[in-house]
């Protein structure tokens, strides 16, 4: 079976209703996107520490529901997980406040003795899949010794997903991100930017500029995400615009790039080819802009499982 081990944080999500009133969920970039993945019963293992209290068994229910397999140090004590609160302006965007720097999902990734036991774990799955919040979480020494894992993860045939996911809060300058990001993709098969990352940290002023920088680095499959306009995917140096659907109805943005990521990487792992794994994660994404939070519910699940089962019927005929 075809499997993928993710590696990140999950938080408590504080999301407005009205006014002074906010729901609480469960999110977090990679988080999300292991609940497409699982949803669409791709194999799925999430690495993270949780520490103790009662939001941290919140979030093991959650995953357990969607059966998102948690693997966990022992023994993180007086830790517990990180939280953000969402506003979102009159259009739907955005804006995120971060209550994370003492979280057990930045010790755990700060300690070797604890993580490298963790990885040894997934180096039997077919793929890693991490972003640059992952990254961020790490100081330096950590990330240079994460790097070599992924080599040697690579070296024995696994492959490596990166979305850099910028941002800006969880670095101590743009400089720092952009050297992290930059030394991680030598160790990347399949690159998931997207196009405002791209014009933040390399100061691109076009989806061609993007293309052109991107020519040179070692993953053989990408695909640039620019919000509603067209994907530019870019396979064996042959470049290629995808159409995409922009969703009619926006009530919420968070995760949306993560769904689309789910959803791509799930397209792919089930068999679709990069164009229609495009189609489909747009198909995702589009699902999620329709409610509040990050993760996609499970009735929304159920017919994006349908759609991919119809997609790679109509494939093999």
């Amino acid at each position: 079976m075809t499997d993928i081990a993710i590696i990140g944080e999950v938080l408590i999500e504080l999301s407005p209703l009205s006014g002074r009133t906010f729901t609480l969920g469960i999110s977090g970039d990679t988080y999300n996107s292991a609940c497409t993945l699982a949803g669409l019963d791709i194999n799925t293992t999430y690495i993270t520490s949780l520490g103790e209290g009662q939001s941290a068994e919140l979030i093991r229910q959650d995953a357990r529901q969607r059966n998102v397999h948690l693997l966990e140090p022992k023994g993180m004590i007086n830790k517990s997980p990180g939280l953000y609160m969402i506003s979102n302006d009159a259009t739907g965007e955005r804006f995120f406040d971060y209550w994370r720097s003492d979280s057990a999902a930045k010790a755990l990734f700060n300690n070797e003795d604890i993580l490298l036991p963790l990885l040894k774990q997934i180096e039997n799955h077919n793929y890693i899949y991490l972003s640059g919040i992952t990254l961020a979480l790490m100081s330096e020494p950590y990330r240079v010794m994460f790097k070599g894992f992924l080599a040697d993860y690579r070296e024995q045939g696994g492959k490596v997903i990166f979305d850099p996911n910028y941002r800006p809060k969880l670095w101590p300058n743009i400089s720092t991100a952009i050297q992290a990001i930059t030394d991680i993709l030598s160790v990347v098969d399949i690159y998931l930017p997207g196009y405002e990352e791209e014009e933040s940290l390399f100061s691109v002023s076009s989806v061609d500029e993007v293309a052109k920088r991107l020519s040179t680095i070692e993953a053989n499959e990408i695909v640039i995400k620019n919000g509603p306009k067209n994907c530019l995917l870019i396979t064996d140096q042959d470049l290629e615009n995808i159409k995409i659907t922009p969703s009619r109805v926006v009530v919420d943005t968070t995760g949306a790039g993560d769904t689309f990521n789910g959803g791509y990487i799930g397209g792919r792992l089930t068999g679709l080819t990069p164009k229609n794994a495009i189609k489909f994660a747009a198909r995702a994404a589009s699902q999620v802009l329709t409610i509040k939070g990050g993760v996609l519910q499970s009735t929304q699940l159920a017919t994006l499982k349908e759609n991919l089962n119809s997609m790679l019927n109509s494939t093999e005929q």
